[in-house]
């Protein structure tokens, strides 16, 4: 197929597909990780309030209880208004968010297809290939965009000691680590379709190549943060499981859907 009818096609279908694993995305997100977040948020409070608690246990423990009683009742309204408001427009926000993430991974998919055409299945698509493509891509990019910088940096709560301040070694060290990795799939991927030698010595070179560029990050170090969380580790390690959960379930869902959207009617049989 002509190389820019071919990309408008697979960049519609990355598009959708991806437009719809983004909502599904965003809304796992608000039930599965933003209650461990608002939760850890509270332990985080806690622990810095605890210091300026202690310094007003005077002040409280005079005989002005009624009064007390309601600035404590009207402090726990407008605390819950708050709350309520701030989570409305955390899920809003992760929603929209999660949609463009989506969409934006839906056009890196449609680039690397047509940059990669997988053995015919664009010209004359199937069910059985579409379902192996989708499993493929599904740990392809699972692991790419998230398995491997798990490895290293695992996602983690609110609260803990110099967090903020180690946060842009931590932003760099994932953008390296994806890019790596990316570029040693890409690379492994070029070898495998231009290299012309024998089949065994070209995957073997290629294999090297990928997992000399997905090592490399690990190489050069992980950035060491604190050990020192206010939220308890059963919440951190929920947490964890969560965002594989999630983001697994994310990518299964754009690579199958782009695949089932390919031409629907000839993957699923009906032409």
């Amino acid at each position: 197929m002509p190389l820019r009818s071919g990309f408008s096609d697979l960049l519609r279908t990355g598009l959708l597909s991806g437009l719809v694993s983004g909502l599904v995305l965003g809304i796992l997100v608000c039930v599965w990780n933003l209650p461990l977040i608002l939760e850890a948020e509270k332990f985080e409070s806690k622990s810095i309030s605890e210091n300026s608690d202690k310094a007003e246990t005077h002040v409280h423990s005079h005989g002005h209880g009624e009064i007390h009683s309601h600035t404590n009742m009207q402090s726990t309204l407008s605390e819950k208004t708050e709350n309520d408001g701030l989570w409305q427009k955390r899920n809003l926000g992760t929603i929209i968010g999660s949609a463009l993430l989506g969409i934006s991974f839906g056009i890196l998919l449609s680039v690397w297809l047509i940059l990669f055409p997988p053995n015919g299945f664009l010209e004359s698509p199937n069910f059985s290939k579409a379902v192996l493509l989708s499993i493929l891509f599904t740990f392809g990019g699972f692991l790419i965009f998230f398995g491997i910088p798990f490895l290293g940096l695992p996602p983690e709560l609110p609260g803990r000691a110099s967090g903020a301040y180690d946060y842009p070694k931590r932003q760099a060290w994932w953008y390296l680590c994806v890019g790596s990795s990316l570029a040693g799939v890409l690379v492994a991927r070029v070898l495998l379709n231009y290299l012309r030698i024998h089949n065994v010595l070209k995957w073997t070179m290629a294999a090297a190549t990928a997992l000399f560029f997905i090592g490399l990050p690990f190489y050069l170090g992980v950035p060491k943060i604190s050990e020192d969380f206010s939220a308890p580790e059963e919440i951190r390690i929920q947490f964890e499981y969560v965002s594989l959960l999630t983001n697994l379930i994310f990518w299964f869902l754009l690579s199958s859907l782009f695949f089932l959207l390919w031409k629907p009617r000839q993957v699923l049989g009906f032409e």
